[in-house]
């Protein structure tokens, strides 16, 4: 995951840099602890300048797998250091940069991004003049998680009891049941772990579940032996 959110990074810089107002503004990209970004920084901070910070991602669904990061936000900053700044003041810069990330799209995560809520305010910080410009994506970004498609249920004969086998086209997923009602789920004390065909005597309610790490959980198949 972090490929993918490193190169957005690095694409909204790119974004910015492509453009002729910022052909005089350094805008780099913020690698924490990283010598070559602090000394790139350092002779950047004689003007004004901008940096990419590291993008913040809002987990909407933290049960799932994945992880699926929904959205994710991007801080650029401006910097002015006043005295000696001779190009342009870092609020016109600021505004400038959000005009150009609203509504683009990074060819590597293929999504829009747009302005966020707080789109660009001030930032107090010692010595320069700085504004904030954030935008997200509009979709979220993670992994793909394939969702598991719920398990086969065979049985033979007519009369009780019946020779039941249970299949996934997922192979490695551990399938369980149950013949009572309940949940069948891992963790639940009626759920059955399914290692091979089982008899199924009448009345019973069979419900089945498949499981895979990496995926969603499948729907139900069930069965009403009566």
């Amino acid at each position: 995951m972090a490929s993918i959110l490193t190169s957005i990074q690095q694409e909204i810089a790119d974004r910015l840099l492509a453009d002729p107002f910022f052909a005089t503004i350094p805008v780099l990209v913020e690698v924490p602890r990283d010598l070559a970004f602090e000394l790139q920084a350092s002779v950047a901070a004689a003007g004004t300048y901008g940096v990419v910070q590291v993008p913040q991602a809002v987990v909407s669904a933290p049960n799932a797998p994945g992880p699926i990061f929904d959205p994710v936000e991007f801080a650029v900053r401006f910097r002015e250091n006043v005295p000696v700044s001779t190009g342009p003041h870092a609020l016109e810069v600021a505004e400038t940069a959000l005009a150009l990330l609203h509504l683009y799209r990074p060819p590597t995560f293929n999504e829009v991004i747009c302005a966020a809520p707080n789109a660009l305010q001030r930032v107090t910080e010692p010595n320069v003049v700085t504004y904030e410009v954030r935008v997200r994506t509009q979709a979220g970004a993670g992994y793909a998680v394939p969702r598991l498609a719920a398990p086969g249920i065979a049985s033979t004969g007519l009369a009780s009891p019946q020779t039941v086998t249970l299949s996934s086209a997922a192979a490695g997923a551990a399938i369980f049941y149950t013949l009572d009602g309940s949940q069948p789920a891992p963790r639940s004390p009626t759920a059955v772990f399914y290692t091979g065909p089982f008899a199924v005597g009448a009345p019973s309610l069979l419900r089945t579940r498949a499981w895979l790490a990496g995926s969603l959980t499948s729907a139900e198949s069930r069965v009403n032996f009566s």
